[in-house]
């Protein structure tokens, strides 16, 4: 398959300039083309390379070192051979395409958008470039345009399960929650076993308040998944409890959770939250700190922090930590820097 799709990009460029290339330069190129065909990628790339140094201008050969290097999870080398191929030949989508999945790969996705809807502007328009280009957007927080994109992608292939359930999330990001249970519905009509698309499902319900619907997919979802994968759905499993007021269960789920993954910033601070309710302030304040050492920046676990440093009496840290979590962004961390306990 990979093959296939080296070839329908290679065909538009072949087309027209092939026909500058010496007779022994396109032997070259045929070579490569016929190594890579054989599954011998690493023969293919030198011979590619042979191509370029025979010929510095070969956009095409830029373009396939770029492929394999990309494959071979060389992104460095991928982007830098994307690069030249542009250099060459700057009317050719797959060019453009090339160096934003270079840019994805290297998690420089502002300008990894960049050049997929440069790409998508000079005419790419498979499935994969319009998901690529709604990734980039998405790890950028532009749920808005990223959506936009996603359904782009649904309307070359409505059966793309993981595209509904990634769109979904955006939509939840956006707060368009109704959007959001559609999205993971489609979702889960096409995968039953998805964990995330289960997962996502019972996030959803509980932003919607329907904790009992949210229950019975987190229960699903945890007889599919692995651990890895048991660790979200046991969180979301404790925040069920947690928002019913049952919390021994909400701890017994967090302390599941911790016990699958105990460098998990999100289950240190539930648990954190559960010890502050149930008063173990000095377990709690020893939780937050776990979690504030994982991440560093994480606003919840200064709100929590700060709470139990109140109710130790330390209440000058207590209004450092609220200070700090409401830099992060916590609006309730401001209402407690304007109490009397912060202001006296």
């Amino acid at each position: 398959m990979k093959f296939r799709l080296l070839l329908l990009f290679l065909i538009p460029l072949l087309s027209f300039a092939q026909a500058k290339r010496s007779l022994a330069t396109r032997k070259l190129f045929d070579q490569a083309l016929e190594q890579y065909a054989a599954g011998n990628a690493e023969g293919a790339l030198q011979l590619f390379e042979q191509c370029v140094i025979e010929d510095p201008a070969f956009s095409e050969a830029y373009l396939n070192i770029s492929y394999i290097t990309l494959e071979q999870q060389n992104y460095s080398k991928a982007l830098d051979n994307a690069r030249l191929a542009i250099k060459y030949n700057q009317f050719q989508s797959a060019v453009f395409v090339q160096a934003g999945k270079c840019f994805y790969s290297l998690e420089q996705y502002d300008s990894s958008a960049i050049y997929l809807k440069k790409g998508i502007a000079f005419g790419a328009k498979s499935e994969t470039d319009y998901l690529y280009t709604a990734r980039s957007l998405s790890n950028m927080e532009e749920h808005r345009e990223a959506t936009f994109y996603y359904s782009k992608a649904l309307e070359v292939n409505s059966a793309n399960a993981v595209c509904y359930n990634e769109r979904g999330k955006s939509y939840f990001q956006l707060g368009e929650y109704e959007l959001a249970k559609a999205d993971f519905e489609k979702a889960l009509a096409l995968n039953p076993q998805s964990t995330a698309a289960l997962s996502n499902m019972a996030n959803v319900l509980l932003a919607l308040g329907d904790n009992e619907g949210a229950l019975e997919y987190i229960d699903k979802g945890i007889a599919a998944a692995d651990d890895e994968q048991k660790v979200q759905l046991l969180i979301l499993k404790g925040n069920y409890y947690k928002n019913t007021g049952d919390l021994e269960n909400a701890s017994a789920s967090y302390n599941q959770a911790y016990e699958l993954d105990q460098e998990n910033a999100i289950v240190l601070n539930n648990q954190a939250s559960i010890l502050i309710e149930l008063e173990d302030y000095q377990g709690a304040f020893e939780k937050c700190n776990q979690a504030l050492e994982l991440q560093p920046e994480m606003m919840e676990a200064y709100f929590n922090r700060g709470i139990a440093n109140e109710m130790l009496r330390n209440v000058q840290d207590a209004c450092l930590d609220w200070e700090q979590a409401f830099i992060l962004g916590s609006e309730i961390a401001e209402e407690y820097l304007n109490s009397p306990i912060c202001t006296e």
